[in-house]
């Protein structure tokens, strides 16, 4: 028998029914039998995540063992071992580890053995849907009195599992925090299939913001309604149409030179165009409809270079696309117009720009020196009289292109 059999015969058979999402991620873990840990343990090493359990331990308290486990799976799916905002700037480690063990508490109604539970730090202004940072900036203040220590004294809790595995792990080394996410994405399919509930919290956190929180705004969408390749082919073809010149003669009508004018042609209408992908961070833009831009990025990239832009009242960030968004910065007003400054998109060396927006917010009185493509959030009207517009609820409105200013 092996240790993972061994250790889930202790939890019982009604356990792996009862919470499908932590049996996959147990199932994605090397289960490794371990007494140097009082109950378990887990860390991270070699790429892989690594279940410590003292099974003679356990064995003497089973009660126990379900409730350790959903725990464990928590620490991991929250991101404790591999995310470094748990770790840079962190100026008091144990008050972070206090509060990574409120949330791996958080939710569970199996037994615990003597468990820091948010309900003995309400009075400091701790609550049940906070996250482990919210907690730490409201308990760094009390440690710092020294009531901390106190509250934990006189609620005789400690840890309920040994965290120096994972201090002595490779924790938040390159490609850690993306292989959590790949294993908590991938448990969370398994046990979708299994009935798992869309509204069911995992450590009080719902799955798409739990996958948010590890690294990205992606979360599980409705298929796309726009037709990409249609879409940019459309802008494509706006950058290969001719413009009428002067100043170069017509290849025709050689001998026409002053009286009939040549052709020229944008050198950036490639088959494969430069898109500046716009993000609207303002706070008007839900962390749900951020999921969904995020998700079409990667519909786009197979047709176009994309370059991010993020922007509520300003362009807080510009950089190239490589197959995530991580968090976005912002969460401002809302203002339309910087994106579309020549500068950037000179510098940047666009063809074209998709902007990702709810439409509440000025816009460029004149149209770019590019072709536009405005997605629209939601139903609100959007009264901009220049440039294509698409949904992501509705299949692409093909409009007018307004040439006032635009190639």
């Amino acid at each position: 028998m092996t240790t993972r059999d061994a250790l889930l015969r202790l939890a019982s058979r009604e356990w792996l029914a009862k919470y499908p999402f932590h049996a996959a991620m147990i199932a994605r873990m090397e289960v490794v039998h371990d007494t140097s840990v009082p109950w378990m343990a887990v860390s991270f090493e070699r790429g892989r995540f690594f279940l410590h359990a003292n099974l003679e331990a356990l064995s003497r308290a089973p009660q126990f063992v379900a409730g350790i486990l959903l725990h464990e799976v928590h620490h991991v799916a929250l991101g404790h071992l591999t995310h470094s905002k748990f770790r840079d700037g962190i100026e008091h480690a144990e008050v972070m580890e206090t509060c990574m063990e409120l949330s791996a508490n958080d939710g569970i109604a199996e037994p615990l053995p003597n468990p820091i539970v948010w309900e003995q730090f309400a009075r400091f202004g701790v609550r049940a849907t906070q996250s482990t940072l919210e907690r730490y900036a409201l308990l760094v203040p009390i440690h710092r009195s020294g009531a901390l220590a106190k509250a934990l004294r006189d609620g005789g809790a400690d840890n309920v599992d040994d965290h120096g595995p994972w201090r002595q792990g490779e924790g938040t080394s390159a490609g850690a925090l993306a292989k959590t996410r790949e294993v908590v994405e991938r448990s969370l399919d398994e046990a979708k299939r299994e009935g798992l509930a869309p509204d069911v919290r995992i450590a009080g956190v719902l799955p798409g913001r739990l996958l948010e929180a590890l690294g990205g705004t992606s979360a599980p969408v409705e298929a796309s309604s726009i037709d990409w390749r249609a879409a940019l082919e459309g802008l494509v073809q706006r950058l290969r149409a001719p413009a009428r010149t002067w100043a170069r003669p017509n290849r025709r009508f050689m001998d026409r030179i002053g009286a009939i004018p040549g052709r020229s042609y944008r050198t950036g209408g490639s088959a494969r165009p430069s898109v500046l992908a716009v993000i609207d961070t303002s706070a008007s833009i839900t962390r749900d409809d951020l999921a969904r831009i995020a998700a079409e990025f990667d519909r786009i990239a197979p047709y176009a270079r994309v370059v991010v832009c993020e922007c509520d009242t300003e362009v807080t960030r510009v950089y190239p696309f490589a197959n995530r968004i991580d968090a976005v910065e912002g969460r401002g007003g809302t203002d339309l117009r910087p994106p579309f400054e020549r500068t950037l998109l000179a510098r940047e060396a666009i063809d074209a720009v998709v902007y990702f927006t709810d439409g509440e917010g000025p816009w460029p009185e004149h149209a770019p020196s590019v072709p536009a493509l405005w997605v629209l959030v939601g139903k609100q009207p959007f009264g901009c009289p220049w440039g294509e517009r698409a949904s992501l609820d509705t299949a692409i409105e093909r409009r007018d292109f307004h040439r006032d200013g635009a190639a």
